[in-house]
């Protein structure tokens, strides 16, 4: 028997229309997410709080953005947001938006620089920058793949946390391979994890440790709701054949099929779409008639719920 070391990564190209908020956040009226946190922090700290979660403090533009903060905010008394005045006028917010509506609580800002909101009231006051006080951050949208995580500035490989669905799922994203921002669903380095007689929960759910150093399969639900609203690129990679003696030890091969895209689990998690550019293929794989795209249309299958239509595939030859 021929064994190979096999690692399946997507990229997704863009991101879905509508961007769901992290659990407990909700949109404002410009269709962002504004996030509460209860860490007290100097001014400073809190936009660099923000900017790390790729956003800014919040901005206010009208008394419906303020609406939405206080909302998220009920677990403090205030926080900050992101005006900054100088000498009691001229003030900007740090997403660079127009300074085009206030609610100061004695009709001007006052004599210091940094705008905390209160909570209750939803007025604001200028306080010292140095104050310690709640964070207000507004985010252009939740991380949802692991593109959004690089275009934030995140450029280490690693376990990272995107929203599924509504759903918060640690994936582990790939940020060198051929240009980044890869999220890694398949990870299958041995045959110390058994994979052709899992059953059809495990592989909807995923199983395994997600480390780049552990044999793992995302699941299919993720993987159907990942590639279901976004366009997505599918990198297969394949390393040296490990049966003894073999010509082909250290070979290494990849190739890239684009358009990925699978069903939901009403039709059995089908291989809904899967294209290659022939002209230009990208990779050393083959590129033969029997390629990955003859698989275009067929269910998933496991040992207790076949769809193959010759079941030995699944069972005595053990291919799933």
């Amino acid at each position: 028997m021929i064994f190979f070391s096999v690692v399946c990564y997507f990229l997704t190209i863009f991101g879905a229309v509508n961007s769901d908020c992290a659990p407990g956040d909700i949109k404002n009226p410009r269709d962002n997410c504004v996030h509460v946190e209860n860490l007290p922090s100097t001014w400073q700290e809190a936009e660099n709080f923000c900017t790390a979660h790729n956003g800014h403090l919040a901005s206010v533009h009208n008394a419906f953005d303020m609406t939405s903060l206080r909302k998220v905010g009920q677990q403090c008394t205030n926080f900050w947001i992101g005006g900054q005045c100088q000498k009691g006028s001229n003030c900007k917010w740090s997403d660079g938006t127009t300074f085009d509506y206030t609610n100061f609580r004695n009709g001007n800002s006052g004599t210091e620089n940094c705008i905390l909101a209160d909570t209750k009231s939803g007025t604001w006051s200028t306080q010292p920058c140095d104050t310690k006080s709640c964070i207000a951050c507004e985010i252009k949208g939740a991380m949802q793949n692991c593109q959004d995580w690089m275009k934030a500035g995140f450029t280490d490989s690693g376990k990272y946390t995107i929203l599924v669905n509504g759903v918060e799922t640690e994936v582990w994203c790939d940020m060198q391979t051929y240009g980044g921002g890869w999220v890694l669903f398949q990870n299958r380095l041995d045959d110390t994890e058994s994979y052709w007689d899992r059953k059809w929960d495990e592989y909807k759910n995923g199983f395994g440790d997600i480390d780049e150093n552990s044999n793992f399969w995302l699941g299919n639900e993720a993987l159907y709701q990942l590639t279901n609203n976004q366009k997505a690129t599918l990198r297969v990679e394949m390393y040296g054949d490990r049966t003894p003696n073999s010509k082909n030890a250290t070979d290494f091969w990849f190739g890239h099929y684009f358009e990925f895209k699978v069903g939901p689990e009403s039709q059995n998690y089908p291989l809904l779409n899967l294209e290659m550019d022939w002209a230009h293929p990208i990779g050393n794989a083959s590129t033969a008639w029997y390629d990955l795209t003859c698989s275009i249309g067929s269910p998933f299958s496991t040992v207790d719920n076949i769809h193959d239509p010759v079941k030995e595939c699944v069972t005595k030859f053990q291919m799933g």
